[in-house]
């Protein structure tokens, strides 16, 4: 099973928030189990920075798997016996929705430096273009985790009438200063990288050495230093080199920067980046509590105590702007020696979050 693909806005184009307008959107999308007779078992899920339209892939065609591949099937957290879910590649991505990389109809070439700046909550609108081509009237949830969680949120926020829940795991209602700095250095790396060319370099070689770096950094605010203390210690290499590979903690890294080279393109990372930096509920509305005051879904937030880069304080911070707009909320919030990945591997202490904000 493989991402299907749709092209809208082919009559009017979208309108995105900081200007400019696209049309013919193609985008990847994928739906697991079944939509019942009146249609009121949808679930939309929003994926993180650098996931794609396909949560879980049969690995019976030899597939690695999806990013979600243990939370999903028949029985399981995201039970695909009681659910319809639907999950589809972000705007700006590079999986098959439009982005950067994506051939621009007006020069038949890739947007490259003309790709327009995009938002999370111009990355919903498409998405609920989507969910009315395919016919679904009413979602019963939205659900997702760090970036996806925003999407969940920007959701029940712009159709209050159209969700009735939200699923929103490791994610606060902005960046914090720190997070937007993290993500400052990896994008420096990317567009100092010689080859970047300011965006345009699809002709020739990509700025891979930048993306390697920044996909470093991220990677270690992924993670806890539990967590790597107990993978990799100060234990070296056999044949390490002094100025680079000498732990193997530093191994570790570089081999997730090389990986990360082959499945995602340098401005997609640095658009999507900045959609997540620059989010923000309160966009279109006079105050952010005018803007959560809009929602009427239930309202799930989880947090993990030691997240190093949605940090607890920033949870808290959420929780309490959300209680104080009236969103009926269940919070939680525990330790996980995975950090903000936990969403995306440590099934048993997420499993009965997400059973429970789905029912």
């Amino acid at each position: 099973m493989s991402a299907q693909q749709v092209t809208l806005f082919t009559e009017q184009p979208l309108d995105l928030i900081f200007g400019g307008q696209l049309g013919q959107i193609d985008v990847a999308y994928q739906t697991y189990g079944t939509l019942n007779e009146d249609k009121s078992n949808a679930v939309l899920i929003c994926h993180a920075l650098t996931g794609d339209a396909e949560p879980y892939l049969s690995l019976a065609e030899n597939q690695a798997g999806g990013w979600w591949q243990s939370f999903m099937g028949e029985g399981l957290a995201l039970d695909t016996s009681r659910y319809f879910f639907i999950c589809s590649n972000v705007l700006g991505g590079c999986k098959g929705t439009t982005g950067p990389a994506s051939i621009n109809p007006k020069t038949n070439k890739p947007y490259g430096s003309q790709f327009p700046k995009v938002t999370v909550q111009d990355i919903v609108r498409l998405q609920k273009a989507l969910i009315s081509h395919l016919n679904i009237p009413h979602l019963h949830a939205v659900i997702g985790g760090s970036f996806g969680g925003m999407q969940a949120t920007q959701w029940a926020i712009y159709y209050p009438d159209f969700v009735d829940k939200v699923v929103n795991l490791c994610s606060s209602l902005t960046f914090s200063a720190e997070a937007i700095g993290f993500n400052h250095v990896m994008r420096q790396a990317i567009i100092n990288d010689p080859n970047f060319n300011n965006g345009d370099y699809y002709e020739g070689e990509p700025p891979e050495n930048g993306l390697s770096i920044a996909r470093m950094l991220g990677m270690l605010t992924y993670r806890t230093d539990l967590q790597l203390a107990k993978a990799f210690g100060r234990a070296t290499k056999n044949e390490g080199h002094y100025w680079g590979d000498y732990f193997q903690v530093e191994s570790y890294l570089s081999y997730q920067g090389q990986k990360f080279l082959g499945r995602f393109d340098a401005n997609s990372y640095l658009h999507l980046l900045r959609a997540l930096d620059i989010y923000d509920p309160s966009i279109g509305f006079d105050n952010i509590k005018e803007a959560l005051s809009r929602i009427k879904a239930h309202y799930t937030l989880v947090a993990v105590t030691n997240d190093q880069l949605f940090k607890l304080t920033d949870l808290h911070k959420s929780k309490t702007l959300l209680e104080q707009a009236g969103v009926p909320l269940d919070y939680y919030e525990f330790p996980s020696d995975y950090g903000h990945d936990a969403f995306l591997v440590d099934y048993d202490t997420f499993e009965p979050k997400i059973r429970s904000g789905l029912e």
